[in-house]
């Protein structure tokens, strides 16, 4: 286990006992909570962004699959020889 954590901003350690009060909690518990919180966000945030990038894969698919086919489909023969290599 790491060494425990300090905090030197004055400022943020009475934000910190006047959150815990107000909130019946100790410090250590809010800030688990905290970073609970901030940690579930950051995972949907990625989530939402790995899903739209999927939706626009799927929708190039689509317009890929929706232009119209111009000309003969190439087979493997007409692109390698009989050795496998590319012609």
């Amino acid at each position: 286990m790491n060494a425990p954590v300090q905090i030197r901003k004055s400022d943020t350690v009475e934000r910190l006992r006047r959150l815990a009060t107000l909130e019946g909690k100790s410090i250590t518990d809010l800030v688990d909570e905290m970073a609970r919180e901030r940690d579930r966000s950051h995972t949907i945030r990625s989530e939402a962004e790995v899903q739209r990038r999927i939706a626009a894969a799927e929708e190039t698919v689509r317009r890929f699959q929706a232009l119209p086919i111009i000309g003969p489909l190439l087979t493997d023969d007409d692109l390698y020889d009989e050795h496998g290599l590319p012609e």
